[in-house]
């Protein structure tokens, strides 16, 4: 099996498979984005009326203290935009303790259409993509985007501020050159990743934008994008944030996270039930690194809303 493995692996990632996956995804998109479309419509008309004009989505997935501490944080270090989360949960009983904490901290909250996806990648992509054709088309903020549930603010950040005279701002990524197959010139691209991406909105009025990966060009969440928008933008129009390695030992285990723009504390694998070890993931592990984060940047356990999720 080791043998076929590498012509099985360039025939997936091939410009004709990747093309064909490509239509698969859209006409799948397609139907899902037209499900609950007249509530986006309704949501965006909620969000008018906060007379705000400027937004930061972010999705949620599964774990309810994630988002617990991030609308804590963005209360204790709001970078200037509001936040409304959006869910893409798959556990209802999940969806109802996020929704309850939104409550409690005064969050807008939208519940996605159901989707069954199993490639996390096109999962967020898609919940990313149909934010912005249900809700933001609608809504026209000056500023819009998006930050990764587990992407918490720890100090102060003025995104307006950094995106003063630019189209974008973002953690932006190189493709990778690993799936690129005879590229021309112009297509061995970048995109800002779908966790750290905001946009102003007269910048891409009018554009269809598409959030999922691209792996045929080697680029992730948000490399659907490259063609329609980054592609034709300047190195003016961009403002790129920056990312340092954070390791962190708590009990017996290593935690590899980072640190965008010195503020932005994005703490890796908050996504599942507990944080990769070398061999496991366990659920000491992160409760440890979850008292570390209230305690640390939230003003301690006290202030939380949740205890064991």
């Amino acid at each position: 099996m080791k043998i076929l493995k590498k012509p099985i692996d360039a025939i997936s990632r091939s410009p004709l498979v990747g093309k064909v996956k490509s239509i698969r995804n859209r006409l799948s998109y397609l139907f899902f984005q037209a499900k609950g479309a007249s509530r986006g419509r309704e949501f965006s008309r909620l969000l008018k009326k906060s007379g705000s004009s400027r937004f930061c989505f972010t999705i949620a997935f599964n774990t309810p203290w994630v988002i617990d501490a991030l609308t804590k944080a963005w209360q204790l270090h709001p970078p200037g935009l509001s936040l409304v989360v959006v869910d893409n949960s798959s556990d209802e009983a999940a969806r109802k303790f996020i929704e309850h904490i939104c409550s409690v901290r005064g969050v807008p909250y939208f519940g996605l259409p159901s989707r069954r996806e199993r490639h996390w990648s096109r999962s967020h992509g898609t919940a990313l993509t149909w934010v912005f054709h249900n809700i933001v088309r609608h809504l026209r903020p000056e500023l819009f985007g998006f930050i990764d549930h587990d992407c918490f603010p720890v100090a102060p950040l003025d995104i307006p501020a950094r995106m003063e005279g630019k189209a974008v701002y973002g953690l932006k990524l190189a493709a990778n050159e690993n799936y690129l197959f005879k590229p021309a010139e112009n297509e061995a691209g970048w995109h800002l990743w779908g966790g750290l991406c905001f946009f102003r909105f007269a910048a891409v009025d009018g554009m269809t934008l598409d959030f999922g990966p691209r792996m045929e060009l080697g680029l992730d969440t948000g490399g659907g994008n490259w063609r329609p928008l980054f592609s034709r933008l300047g190195a003016g129009d961009i403002a790129t944030a920056t990312a340092e390695p954070v390791h962190l030992v708590l009990g017996s285990a290593t935690g590899e996270h980072e640190l965008f723009d010195g503020a932005l504390f994005h703490l890796g694998g908050a996504s599942y039930a507990a944080l990769k070890t070398r061999h496991q993931r366990t659920a000491e592990h992160r409760d440890l690194l979850r008292d570390y984060i209230w305690n640390q940047f939230l003003g301690g356990v006290a202030g939380r809303i949740v205890d064991d999720s």
